[in-house]
């Protein structure tokens, strides 16, 4: 799922990925162009022939517009009959599904969504399309969807290791001799090492989001028959140590480039895995490292690939972010809130626009829930909790309006025999069943 479901299907819903940030109508493409992106995804997975992960990843595909909800499907559903457009089949989607680049359950199928527009160059299409017909499989080759929190990735210290655990995995995967590459993957396990120390709940968190979308990340790249992988998993990770935020994006960059090292050092590692280990652990078993946390071995490390130029703009981003976070507090911990219940919701947000709250949870700049109650939708920053089950918006200057309410960055669309009413809090709100 990208920047992607969730992205905990069973437990919460849907937790879909890959919002774009604002949403235009997108031109739906016509039988031949939807035919042909169809034909491809089946050409890549039959190229696959389930070697990868032991099973198939062909499958039935949505091309959706977010803005219109409309879609193009490459089959007819089985409870609703979809209408047919020669050899495809079109729709519109409920408000109850989220649109996003993930795997959905709906109409009686299990579906690869895409949202339109695809990348045009080919070699990123094809990744993409792989990426999310992973998804599609993932529970039942034991990778249940996940979520996880990534505080430490908000901070300094957390920002400035992961900056130069990519930086050597982009010197890793460039790398022209087994012994550059064994010493560059030593050194992204140092920076990993380092952080995780100091992080002690990060170890867990990271390689859960590694065998979620760093996976998918992986499975895309090598199965899009891109004959310059390793120059574009650098070019990749090299654009990846821009980042802004790294709490929810992490994995897109770290995963294929764990995974495709492995690849190089132990062909064959997927059939063996246990789908427990993190990638970092079984390249550092096959390597013989052994990652050091110590402040000298990060300095050593470092030295070779920028600490000095990472730890002076991270220093500045931090300055920065402090008040940011300490806006995003006044607004959405201390100030009134409407609070939605969001356990069992439906969801979809982009993962590029995250920035925790401890203890709160994170802040999510855009993010769509849906459930029981209706739709909210947020391009203007909702706090989801650290528990996944209430999403809060700033409620000041909210105004009703005849499909519900709205205030700041959000819109709720009611359903039919829900309204508001005070919170638990002075000046909160939440929702109710009208009686």
């Amino acid at each position: 799922m990208r920047a992607g479901s969730g992205r905990l299907r069973n437990r919460i819903g849907l937790l879909l990925l890959a919002l774009p940030s604002v949403a235009f109508a997108q031109a739906l493409p016509d039988a031949s162009a939807a035919g042909a992106v169809f034909q491809r995804m089946q050409q890549l997975c039959v190229a696959d022939d389930g070697k990868a992960w032991g099973v198939s990843l062909c499958g039935p595909v949505l091309l959706v517009d977010p803005a219109s909800r409309q879609f193009v499907a490459s089959m007819d559903g089985t409870d609703t009959a979809l209408e047919r457009d020669g050899p495809v089949f079109r729709g519109r989607l409920p408000d109850s599904v989220p649109v996003a680049n993930t795997a959905v359950g709906w109409n009686g199928r299990t579906w690869t969504m895409l949202m339109l527009p695809l990348p045009e160059d080919p070699v990123a299409r094809s990744i993409l399309l792989m990426h999310e017909a992973w998804h599609r499989i993932q529970a039942g080759i034991g990778l249940a969807a996940a979520h996880a929190d990534q505080d430490q990735l908000e901070t300094e210290q957390g920002r400035t290791a992961l900056r130069l655990e990519l930086r050597a995995l982009a010197a890793a995967v460039e790398a022209t001799s087994a012994e550059q590459r064994r010493q560059a993957s030593a050194d992204a396990m140092t920076f990993r090492a380092w952080r995780q120390a100091r992080y002690p709940e990060a170890a867990a968190a990271e390689d859960a989001m590694e065998r979620h979308e760093g996976i998918a990340e992986y499975t895309g790249r090598i199965l899009a028959q891109d004959d310059a992988l390793e120059t574009r998993l650098a070019a990749h990770l090299r654009r990846g140590d821009a980042v802004t935020a790294y709490a929810r994006s992490f994995a897109y960059y770290t995963g294929p480039a764990y995974g495709v090292l492995l690849d190089r050092a132990a062909p064959g590692w997927r059939s063996g895995w246990n789908r427990k280990d993190g990638l970092p652990q079984l390249l550092a078993a096959v390597l013989g490292v052994q990652a050091e946390a110590g402040d000298a071995a990060f300095q050593r490390a470092g030295a070779r690939h920028g600490l000095a130029e990472v730890e002076a703009g991270e220093g500045a981003r931090a300055r920065h972010q402090a008040g940011v976070v300490a806006a995003l507090r006044t607004r959405l911990v201390d100030g009134p809130v409407l609070v939605v219940p969001v356990n069992g919701a439906s969801f979809s947000f982009d993962p590029n626009r995250v920035t925790p709250l401890p203890p709160q949870g994170s802040v999510y700049g855009v993010i769509r829930a849906a459930a029981a109650w209706g739709v909210l939708e947020v391009r203007g920053d909702g706090l989801l909790s650290t528990d996944w089950k209430r999403l809060s918006v700033a409620h000041t200057g909210a105004r009703q309006t005849a499909a519900g309410w709205e205030g700041d960055g959000w819109v709720l669309n009611l359903a039919p025999g829900w309204m508001l009413q005070p919170g638990a809090r002075q000046g909160d709100w939440t929702l109710r069943r009208q009686e």
